[in-house]
Parts: C-alpha cells; sequence; structure tokens
C-alpha cells in the first residue's frame, strides 16, 4: 500500500473519531478511488482519494443544490467570476453535476500539509459557503444593499 494511502487512511480514521463515528472493520484495496461520504453540517460531502489520478492530493466535494432555473443565467455568470477568484486563491471551484444539475463545491487539498482537524476546518468553511448558497443563491440582494446611511445624497 502507498505512503500517500496510508495517510488517506489515517486522515479518515481520525476524522470519523472526531466525527463519532464507528471506525472501519473492513480492508480497504490499495488500489481502488476510496470515498467516505457523510453529512455535515446539514450537506452532503464526499471525501476522496485517488491512488491513480492524483496520489498525494485528497479531493473534498460538497453537494449545494439544485440551481433555480429563473435565475439560472445570473447564477452561473457569478459562478463563473467566482471560479476565476477562488482558483487562485485555494484552487477550488464550482462545478455542476451532469447528472443531476446540483451545484457542487470541489477543493483538492495537500493530503501532506493536512490534519483531521484541518480537513474538519475546511468543510465547517464549505459550509458556510453553502449556507450562504442556500440563502440567495450567490446572488446579492438589492434590497439588503440599500442601506439609507450609506447614500451619497443623504450623506451630503
Amino acid at each position: 500500500m502507498s505512503d500517500s494511502r496510508k495517510k488517506f487512511i489515517y486522515l479518515l480514521g481520525e476524522m470519523r473519531s472526531l466525527l463519532g463515528y464507528s471506525l472501519r472493520e473492513e480492508d480497504l484495496s490499495p488500489e481502488e478511488d476510496l470515498a467516505m461520504e457523510m453529512n455535515y453540517g446539514g450537506f452532503q460531502f464526499s471525501v476522496v482519494h485517488s491512488v491513480k489520478n492524483s496520489p498525494k492530493k485528497m479531493l473534498i466535494e460538497c453537494v449545494f443544490g439544485q440551481i433555480p432555473l429563473e435565475s439560472e443565467e445570473k447564477i452561473l455568470i457569478n459562478l463563473l467570476e467566482m471560479n476565476c477568484a477562488l482558483a487562485e486563491i485555494d484552487g477550488s471551484v464550482f462545478c455542476l453535476d451532469q447528472d443531476s444539475d446540483e451545484l457542487i463545491y470541489t477543493i483538492a487539498l495537500d493530503m501532506n500539509l493536512q490534519s483531521a482537524e484541518t480537513v474538519l476546518r475546511k468543510m465547517t468553511e464549505i459550509v458556510w459557503h453553502g449556507r450562504r448558497w442556500l440563502k440567495n443563491n450567490f446572488l446579492n440582494n438589492q434590497d439588503e444593499l440599500k442601506n439609507p446611511a450609506l447614500e451619497i445624497g443623504i450623506l451630503a
């Protein structure tokens, strides 16, 4: 079994322990893609490792939900703009599931720089993004932006 696979299995075990899940008892294949799926903070997560495609990384995916059809074009434009910025910051991106049309947040993390705590912190950060998505689909509500104290005419 490769060192990267051992690290991934170790991280999953630590995460399961921190979350209060029972530990896995079955033997894991050293070459197959492995995934731990869970509900965390009200969102469906997958934590994935592929020895073949990216042995030193772990992929975190989080399903945010459907894109409302009535705002689809504006949301997709915003997501493309956000992807440009996020890709430069930490390599995370939003994508659409081809089968379900659900919005998915993804990020690949270097396993050598992670502990179970840092992975769970990142997942908590993703939950906050997901809650913002559920609240406003990353569209600014114009009524929320109108603050009379900040309007130029009132300040003058």
